[in-house]
């Protein structure tokens, strides 16, 4: 009887610490992944003739546009039911930076993302490395449709303004791949949480800078960098009610500006709710808080200006091999400047996408952006430079996920 009570209590122990009892190990398998991107687009932009707006004075409206991400993806299995693994991804967008220009082919190859995990699921998942926040990565936002969006594949033709924006329509940022560690929990009646925590902005080996100033780049220098103890998390919720599926999620994050810094501490909050039946799905999220620009919380705001917040609303069908979806989306950011109203920026956009073979898709969509009250790229910070800007995009592209 009790070698029988010993041997109940190790069972029940290992299924509480969510050990599986002779599990079959896996060693670690490799394999590669990604996408490839390629898209056509045509841009109706009232800056782009404008010689004010210190562009050339009439910029062409077509152009073609190569996207690329390489992921190297380790898994394994121990013995004892527990998985674990890493993720390396490698983008092909990267520039040099010569002084204050860009210069370069714009393919250079860096690392976007390298992270590796531990997870039980009874215990839920640990990652650690230069991956996205909790907050980011449970967050529920409105519904779309590939490469359409409030911040979709339009912005990537057409010029940024003078604080370097295309965009202020987002939803909450995704910790800039800073090196963290993460708590994602096991689902609970429809309920998980994670929390996430990066001490700075920085990622992978970089501590200092080879130069004369290397001090300025030192992850430890509390005076370095635009944010420091960033904390993230959420709480999101997925579950059916009368064959309608629900995801909610609210997601929150805060930091510390740099030690001597001006500006207030940053923080950005999110909620979101998609509803889902019939091939239907319906949603939005709302994005307020104490920022500006167009990462929500990555930066501390300004003395003087007021909070920013901005909203998207969503819808997409599917059926068979076509999705289409449409959106409406709204927001604004305090220009603190006398004389000069928020900037407010709309955008309404339409898509649909064509499943032509497994992980091969053809896709069109048109947004139309109407930005009020933003300065142009090149002109003085003066209230008579402000002016209003109208953009149309029409983008036709294929995707292949592999």
């Amino acid at each position: 009887m009790r070698k029988i009570l010993l041997g109940t209590t190790a069972v029940v122990g290992a299924a509480l610490m969510g050990i599986t009892v002779a599990q079959a190990q896996t060693a670690p398998t490799v394999r590669v992944g990604g996408y490839f991107e390629f898209t056509g687009g045509y841009v109706d932009d009232n800056f782009d003739s404008a010689a004010t707006t210190g562009l050339p004075a009439s910029r062409a409206k077509v152009d073609f546009r190569s996207d690329m991400e390489i992921s190297v993806i380790v898994r394994g299995k121990a013995a004892n039911g527990i998985s674990y693994g890493a993720e390396i991804e490698l983008q092909m967008d990267n520039v040099t930076n010569a002084g204050s220009a860009n210069s370069g082919s714009g393919t250079i190859v860096d690392t976007d993302e390298m992270w590796g995990f531990i997870s039980s699921p009874t215990l839920g998942t640990f990652q650690f490395g230069d991956q996205d926040s909790a907050a980011d990565q449970l967050k529920v936002a409105a519904p779309s449709v590939t490469n359409l969006g409030e911040s979709g594949g339009w912005d990537e033709f057409v010029a940024p303004v003078a604080d370097g924006t295309r965009y202020i329509l987002t939803t909450i940022n995704d910790g800039s791949d800073s090196t963290k560690v993460i708590y994602l929990s096991p689902q609970f009646f429809g309920f998980d949480f994670g929390v996430s925590y990066a001490p700075n902005q920085y990622e992978g080996e970089n501590y200092l800078q080879p130069n004369a100033a290397a001090n300025n780049a030192l992850q430890r220098n509390t005076n370095a960098g635009s944010i420091r103890n960033e904390l993230s998390g959420a709480l999101r919720y997925r579950g059916s009610f009368s064959n309608v599926g629900v995801a909610a999620a609210f997601s929150a994050m805060r930091g510390d500006s740099p030690t001597g810094s001006p500006n207030r501490d940053p923080n950005a909050y999110q909620a979101g709710l998609n509803l889902s039946a019939m091939g239907f799905t319906i949603g939005g999220h709302y994005i307020w808080g104490r920022y500006s620009g167009s990462a929500p919380g990555r930066a501390g705001l300004a003395p003087g200006l007021s909070n920013s917040n901005n909203w998207t609303i969503g819808a997409t069908y599917r059926f068979d091999a076509v999705s289409v979806g449409a959106f409406y989306s709204r927001g604004k950011r305090d220009n603190a400047l006398p004389g000069v109203n928020d900037r407010e920026q709309r955008a309404i956009g339409v898509g649909a996408v064509y499943t032509l073979a497994p992980g091969l898709e053809l896709f069109a969509n048109y947004t139309n952006v109407e930005d009020e009250n933003v300065l142009p790229f090149g002109a003085a910070n003066t209230a008579a430079n402000y002016r209003d800007r109208s953009i149309d995009v029409f983008i036709l592209g294929t995707r292949m996920a592999f």
